[in-house]
């Protein structure tokens, strides 16, 4: 999908005036970072769906993007799983579920949340 397509240094600069306010939210999100730290001045708040998942729902071990949204009854449709845009809406989808939940927690900030999935990534 990637093939053919602009190097991450040519599109940094307008990615990072784009998401300039944003909190990042990936599953998996460590294995995000590894790329978004390249941009430079990179200070983003980061919350991360496989570690809310862990701090929420402990007494499984699976907390994948597929066994987190069949937990919150997400249907993934097989074409557009792997892909960026498929997985950042299934992802989007998980976090909007998991919002109530995290509320239920007593979590009722960013500041909360981030200390949920045990700190700053």
């Amino acid at each position: 999908m990637v093939d053919g397509q602009s190097e991450f240094s040519e599109v940094a600069e307008g990615f990072a005036k784009f998401a300039e306010d944003a909190v990042f939210v990936a599953h998996n999100a460590p294995f995000d970072m590894e790329f978004l730290r390249r941009l430079e001045g990179f200070g983003h708040p980061v919350l991360c769906t496989a570690r809310l998942s862990a701090a929420l729902f402990d007494h499984t071990g699976a907390h994948t993007l597929e066994a987190l949204a069949a937990r919150l009854g997400i249907e993934i449709d097989d074409t557009v799983r792997h892909t960026a845009i498929g997985d950042a809406l299934i992802t989007a989808k998980v976090f909007q579920l998991m919002i109530p939940l995290l509320q239920a927690r007593g979590v009722k900030s960013l500041g909360d949340a981030i200390a949920l999935q045990g700190g700053p990534l």
